[in-house]
Parts: structure tokens; sequence; C-alpha cells
């Protein structure tokens, strides 16, 4: 974390705005807990002390990664620790294969980093691109391919913890009648006394536990009991899945793997759930990495028709190999014949495939969020962990239970552990739905139990299945997990109220939040560049909505935070529920205009006098490139704008590209190019690629009148000029066959003029007619029938690429990729974080240069590891952000730019 960056409030660990702490009052699950403070380290040091003085007045403590969880687990009264900037990678031992880290670093980009190494750490929850170690430790995550790579706590090498002493702890497996573990216990008497609690308990244990492959209802003590046999006291398997209940983590040791190959997926249909049941150990003993199920009740609902599914089928299993392709492959033939199949397994090999059969499964979750306006899936009996061969049964049961009660609901899960997600649509804020949740939560743990289950497989109990907790284990073994928490937490100061509470479920339920769209998950935080540096809820995609919708809300408070939107729509592409996160920043600011802008807005606005001053600049852009210029700049542009002598400002061009291409501005009809503002104004080669590379394909490019597409004026809160500006592109852009772009973000804007206009209006007609005609200038190449076969590129180069936001949240970014595929003479490197955002955002990368800068850090890493020749971008901003931030012998370019050097024969680059 560069402590320069945000505000001043953003580089402290403590937050004090009752908006910004607000934000922390939520977290995934379906509850509300306000906190008295919360505190974001980015140190372990400042943690402990944080921590410390808390416990010194008696203050609860609660620990808090992602809050991804869906139990509640992540929320507390007292102070809340967010160790969400607690991200180093301490060590990687490639020869012990393990990894030392800190527990604030999201799984995805902890297997990013650990990729280089060929190694990987296994469990894979589906939340994986935004929870935290630290929270998998605590709820003992798993997932899909728990089946054959097992549970967190399997990986555990060794665990730094706190005790409610304060003393921070590095805990170990260590060997029974060791040396090391009798002096342990005399150093750290409560664990001696665990150790005999359990010891004594270990037939117990191992006699009454679940007979499930999954279990993280309660602590940990089956894995604790089954260790002793090996000669060992596990005592870091005793903390995971304690959800802090213990004590918070603060580094830990991960054992991993090999990375396997890609996976070989197949869908298998069957006509009946009992046939997939029946399937289901043959399945298992062909080895697969991952066998998921979805019932038929969830086909129907997702859209059989959309997703190539069978009519007749009643279940789907999705099974995935990573090992021994052929001899799975062939072990699968050879049982198919045996198993009730509705018709012969579908097959994908390769990533695209693999991804179409896995649609329909991803999809069940963003559907039912879609489905009604105001029931949503409701995560209160979401994670039955039951014996695999009672899994069908159960299934049988829960559907005939929801049917009968008119719900609309999605059965699916990792059928291969006996787990199952359960997620009917409910409102609760009607008292018949109400009354209908307390009924069947009750309903749904007794038979899950009755069948020998447990309440929860891999999401832990938290505050929402403490209450079941006594009923699946029985007083005998609940008292051990009591006299635990006594012996570890005397004074109950570590997550009070999770796991080891008898309060009613429905206490603290957040049914404002209910009433919201947003299913608060926190997928969105994973993919926010600005949450990406500064690591904290109040200033992330989630935290921002829930803080706009709290009763309090603040302009201030709120106009500080939103100032780091930079409006890219990833919350938006990758939330379930289709929340437009971004939007409502939008509204807010519509209400709250940038005063400051608004003044550069109307000099703008006066062509004559903002073209003489580029003008100007076009000439001068020597000196205010030079250490004296941009220092002027900063000097009149920091106060009002927030402008940093520092950034690099793009070159004024001494002729736009409207005075290069007169020709092209007096065609009225066929193809137009919609040129933005960079391109027309600024030095860039984009618009004459694409002017030259369409007239090889014999199509000449018309440049109709057009304005700026309104994007940079919205984003400021001067909406209303932004809709001046939509109704005069939309009157001169309607009369061409179709509009071409080179500027992602141009294009997202234009293409989402109608939701500014009434319903049925005079442009909200037009605005939805034009978007028909709206093409991205690859997409529109590729849909013309261009061969680009015949092109080579003047030397083979690398290329890789960067995919601008806006064409991502278009679902575009791929059609760059093809063109380039079809040229010969590149070799296409595929990087990880393309789509991650540049910091650019129009005018955000100069106001905010070090934000913008620190939110590139990453992906200029990766870039250098993967030294390309060029890396290409559908966006002039990301070109010039991109271009800034890599070394000069890298060139960065528009796609059109490579074809436009393929026709010439040479490379042409700026």
């Amino acid at each position: 974390m560069n402590k320069k960056i945000g505000p001043k409030a953003a580089s402290q660990g403590w937050i004090s705005e009752p908006l910004a702490i607000e934000a922390y009052a939520s977290d995934g699950s379906i509850y509300s807990v306000q906190p008295t403070e919360v505190f974001c380290p980015d140190s372990a040091e400042n943690a402990a002390d944080a921590i410390r003085r808390s416990l010194q007045l008696r203050q609860s403590v609660t620990p808090r990664g992602g809050g991804t969880g869906l139990a509640g687990g992540a929320l507390g009264a007292g102070l809340i620790v967010d160790f969400s900037r607690l991200t180093q990678i301490i060590e990687v031992n490639t020869e012990q294969q393990s990894v030392h880290c800190q527990p604030g670093i999201i799984y995805k980009d902890l297997n990013l980093a650990l990729k280089e190494h060929g190694l990987f750490f296994p469990p894979d929850p589906s939340s994986g691109d935004s929870c935290e170690i630290g929270g998998m430790l605590a709820n003992n995550s798993s997932g899909p391919r728990s089946v054959k790579y097992g549970l967190t706590s399997h990986y555990v090498k060794k665990l730094t913890v706190m005790l409610y002493t304060g003393e921070l702890l590095e805990v170990e497996p260590l060997e029974l009648d060791s040396e090391e573990l009798h002096e342990f216990f005399v150093q750290y008497p409560p664990f001696g006394h665990i150790f005999e609690l359990l010891y004594e308990n270990k037939s117990l244990i191992q006699e009454r536990w679940p007979r499930v492959r999954k279990n993280s209802a309660g602590y940990n003590l089956k894995q604790v009991a089954d260790d002793f046999d090996k000669g060992i006291f596990n005592i870091p398997a005793l903390f995971i899945g304690s959800e802090g209940t213990l004590g918070p983590f603060f580094d830990v040791t991960l054992k991993l793997l090999p990375i396997p190959g890609t996976p070989l997926s197949f869908r298998l249909f069957f006509d009946s759930l009992e046939a997939a049941g029946a399937a289901i150990e043959p399945l298992l003993a062909t080895q697969p990495c991952a066998l998921e199920i979805v019932d038929g009740s969830t086909l129907d609902l997702i859209g059989r028709d959309t997703y190539k599914i069978p009519p007749t089928a009643q279940a789907m299993l999705l099974l995935e190999y990573d090992d021994k392709y052929d001899a799975r492959k062939e072990q699968l033939e050879a049982l198919a014949a045996h198993i009730n199949l509705s018709r012969p397994p579908e097959l994908a090999e390769d990533a695209e495939q693999r991804n179409d059969l896995w649609a329909a499964r991803r999809a069940i979750v963003p559907i039912l969020y879609r489905h009604h306006a105001t029931r949503r899936p409701f995560a209160f009996i979401e994670d039955a962990s039951v014996p695999v061969e009672k899994l069908t049964e159960f299934i049988g049961w829960i559907r005939q239970t929801l049917e009968k009660e008119n719900l609309t609901f999605g059965l699916f899960g990792h059928i291969g552990d006996g787990n199952l997600h359960i997620r009917p649509l409910l409102d609760i804020h009607t008292k018949t739905d109400n009354e209908l949740m307390r009924r069947l939560y009750d309903e749904v743990y007794v038979k899950m139990i009755s069948l020998g289950g447990s309440s929860t497989a891999e999401h832990a109990d938290g505050r929402l299945r403490a209450p079941v907790l006594k009923n699946i284990y029985g007083e005998e073994i609940y008292s051990l997990f009591v006299q635990i928490k006594k012996y570890l937490d005397p004074g109950n100061m570590f997550n009070p109220d999770v796991i080891l509470s008898e309060k009613p479920f429905t206490d603290d339920i957040d049914y404002h939040k209910l009433e919201l769209t947003c299913a608060a998950c926190g997928k969105c935080n994973g993919y926010c560049p600005a949450y990406e540096i500064f690591r904290r809820e109040s200033m992330s995609p989630r935290g921002w909505l829930r803080m706009l919708h709290a009763a309090n809300a603040d302009s201030d408070t709120l106009i500080d935070a939103y100032q780091f939107c930079v409006n890219c729509k990833n919350c938006t592409t990758v939330c379930p529920a289709g929340v437009d996160i971004a939007g409502e920043i939008l509204d807010f600011k519509a209400k709250h205009p940038h005063k400051n802008a608004g003044r550069v807005i109307a000099l703008f606005n006066n062509k004559s006098l903002f073209g003489a001053l580029l003008k100007t600049a076009s000439l001068t852009n020597p000196i205010m490139k030079s250490s004296i210029g941009k220092t002027l700049t900063a000097a009149i542009g920091g106060r009002s704008m927030g402008l940093d002598k520092t950034a690099e400002f793009p070159m004024p061009a001494i002729k736009t590209l409207r005075d290069r291409h007169k020709d092209a501005c007096e065609r009225t009809t066929g193809v137009a190019l919609f040129h933005g503002c960079a391109d027309n104004y600024f030095v860039s080669y984009a618009g004459d690629a694409l002017i030259e590379v369409y007239k090889h394909f014999g199509m000449n490019i018309a440049l109709p009148m057009q304005d700026c597409c309104g994007l940079p004026m919205e984003v400021y809160g001067h909406r209303d000029t932004m809709i001046d500006k939509a109704k005069h592109n939309i009157d001169s852009l309607m009369p061409f066959d179709a509009v071409v772009f080179t500027c992602a973000s141009c294009q997202h804007r234009i293409a989402d003029y109608a939701d500014i206009f009434s319903p049925g209006s005079e442009y909200h007609d037009k605005a939805k007619t034009l978007k028909s005609k709206l093409f991205d200038s690859c997409q529109y190449l590729i849909k013309s029938g261009v061969d680009f076969g015949a092109l080579t590129y003047p030397g083979n180069k690398v290329v890789s690429y960067h995919h601008p936001c806006h064409l991502r949240a278009a679902k575009l970014e791929k059609e760059p990729l093809k063109l380039l595929k079809s040229i010969n003479g590149i070799t296409l490197v595929h990087p990880e974080l393309a789509g991650r955002c540049c910091g650019q955002a129009g005018s955000f990368g100069f106001t905010h240069y070090r934000e913008g800068t620190a939110m590139f850090d990453r992906k200029r890493e990766e870039y250098l590891k993967l030294n390309p020749d060029i890396v290409v971008s559908s966006c002039p901003s990301c070109i010039s952000k991109v271009r800034k931030e890599l070394p000069k012998t890298t060139r960065v370019c528009h796609p059109l730019e490579i074809v436009a050097d393929c026709i010439r024969g040479r490379d042409t680059r700026g």
C-alpha cells in the first residue's frame, strides 16, 4: 500500500467516518451488525497493537477478510480488524512445496503468484476471486474440486494466531510424547488441558461425528482426533474453521501441489434423479477432480434451450479430470453404458468448450437474483452436507418440500462430496414468507441431521447455523466446543455470537439490505481497481452501495469516496445480480456536480476557444512536458482539479483527425467513425489506421459531425450537458448504416444512451435503434467477412493485450483477439490480468495520478515478465496509460494499427 495515495482517511488504519463504518456492518450474509470501531492495519504489528488495545478495553474483536462468507462470521459489535491490507507473500519454498503468506491475500491472487513456480493452493471456493486466505482458514473452505483435493485444513503446515493474552503464537503439528510437545504444554497450559480433553474423548468424537466427506460445523475436532491415531497433535487444525472465535490469524504456511493439467470436462444427463444418484459411486471410482449436480427443476429455471439441455433430463452432472486423460476417458466411456444416461456424455477438451459446458451451472445464481422483483435467493439453508449415498434422497425430499410451497428455487452442488446448495426465492418482508422461512429452517436442518448429515459443508456456522450446532453433535461434543472456547478465550472476546450461540438465526437479519437487488456477495470487490489499492470495505463497490443507501448518507463523505470510482463497470460485469453500482454512483454525482469541472466543460463547449488553446498547446508541448511546465500545470490545476506534476498529459495534435481527413467529413452515408475526443484532438494513430484499413477492404469511412460522447461530463456530475451531447450525436449518427469505434468508452456510453431518456420518448426510441448499428472497429471487420489470412506482420512479433474495461463490459473483448489470431507473423501471449483496469479512466489518471499508477502496478509487473514486443488495446486513453507505464521498447497501439502495418508492409509505429 502506497501511503501517499488517496485522501487522508484512506491512508489511515482507523476508520472514523460513520458512513465508512457502516460499510463494515454488512458482509455476504443476510445479517447486519454495527461495529463500534474499524481498523485496517497495514502491518502485522499494527494489527496486533490494535487488538491488544481492544482486549484491554474489554471490547470484542472480530477479524475480517473479504467479507464474502454467507453466515455472518465477519460481523461484530466491537472492533472489526480488516486484514485485507496484509497481502504479503513472505516466502515460496519450491523444494518443500509450501508458501508462507499473510491472511489478506485473495485466493486467486495467491495462485497467480504461485503459477510461475508451477505450484498451486488447491481448495477452490466459488468466491475465490474475492475471498481471502484468512477467511478460507476461518471457514475451512473448499469448493467443486474438494472431491479430489480436500479442504483448507488439509493444507495448513503452520499458523500464527493471537492468544487472548495478546501474545502471537506460531503453532504447528507436534508429535505425541515429544519433548517439543511437553515444553509447549508447560509454556502454554491451556493447550495441555485441551489435549487431555480431546484425547480422553477421542473415541466419542470419532464415533459420533457426522459420516460426511465435508463438514465445517463446530470446531474441527474430528481431524484432530484422527491425527492422534497418527501420533500427532495437530494444533493448527484446531483453529481452522473456528471463524476467529479462538483468536485471529496473522500468517500461515500452506502446503502446495504441482499445477495439474487443463481439466477435461464432461456433461452427463439423466432422466431421473435416482439414476443420477446411482451413478455417483461408479463415477467417483474414476477419480474425478470435480463432480457437480444440477437438478431438473433448476434446469427448467435457467432455460433448457439456452444451454442445450435435453427436455427430459431430471439431473445434470458435471464431471472433470485433471490427470491421466486417456485412461479417465476410457474409464468413462466404458462406464457410460451402465449408468442409465439419457444421451452420450458431452466432452469439452479446450477452455472455450469447457466454459460452454459449465455455463449452465454458473448461470443459476445470477438467474435466481434476476428472476423476481422482490423475492431473493435467500441463503439460510444453503450448504447442506449429507452422506453421498443419501444426497439424491435429500434432493428429492427438499425439491418436494419446496414445490409444495410453490417456491422457485435452485438446487445444485458438489455431489461428489454430498454437498448441496439450496436457494429458494423468498420475500421475507411479507409475513407469509417470513413464517415460511422459519419453518423451512427447522424442517430442513432436522432432515439433514436425520440423514446423518451436517448443517454446513464449507460455509461454516457463523450466526446463521450456530443455533442448530447442539442438535448435530449432542450435549457431550457440544460441551467440548464450549470448554475449548473457555480455555482459549475465557472472556469471550473473540467473535462472540459466532459458532457457540443460541440466539435465534433471525436476530440481526438486515431486512433493508434484502430489499436491494445487490447480493452483497463481495464478488465486485475482487475486480474493483479502487478496492485493489485501498483494500478496505468503504473503498469498494459493495461498501459504496451500502453507504449510499444508509439512512444517514452524508454527501461529503460519499463525494470523498466516490472520487475513486473510475466508472470501469467491472463491478456490473461480474455482479451475479447485474447491479450497476457505477450507475448509482453516477446518479449521485448528477445531484452533486463538480463545480470546477463545470468550468472546464464550459471551456470545452466553446469550440473556437478550445480549439485555439489546443493549437497553442500543441506548439508549446515540449515546454509543457518539461519539469517546469509540469510544475506550472500542477500549480494552476492542482487545487481546482487535483492535477499532479508527476503526470504526463497527452500531446494535442497540430491538426485534428477531421482536418487530416476532410473528404471523410463530407460523406453522409455508409459506415461512420465516431472518433471521440482523444482520436480527434490529441496525438493518436488509431483513427488514421482505421480509415486506411477500412479503405483497403473496400469501405470508405465517413466522419459525421459529432460531439463528445458525454461520458466525461457525466463522470463529474454534469448529466444535463451529457444529455445535450447525446441528442446531437444521435441525430448525427442515425442516417448511417453502421457506426464503428476506436474507443471502447465512447461506444459504451453511446450504446446506453436510451437509458437517459424516458421510455417511449423520441430520443429513447432513436437511441434504441442506433444501438443496433454500433460496432467495435475490429468486430465490424470480422462481421463483414474480411479475410485477414493473407495479412502478415512485417517481422515476427510477440503481441499481448489489455482489455479496456468498457469493451469487457460490452462483452466484446474477444473481437480484437479474433482479428490478431488470424494475422501471420504474430505470436499472441495471454496476460492473466488483461481485464484489470489500467487506472487511466479518462481524466482520472491525471487528477489522481498516484492512484492510477498504483492501479497499474500489478499489470506492469505482468507485462514486464511476458516481455511482449507489442501491447494492443482498443481505447486511446488506455493506450496512453500503458505506453507511459511500459518501457519505450514496447510498442503500445490499437489493433488496427497492426493491421495497417500489415497492409503497408512495414512497422510504422508512432
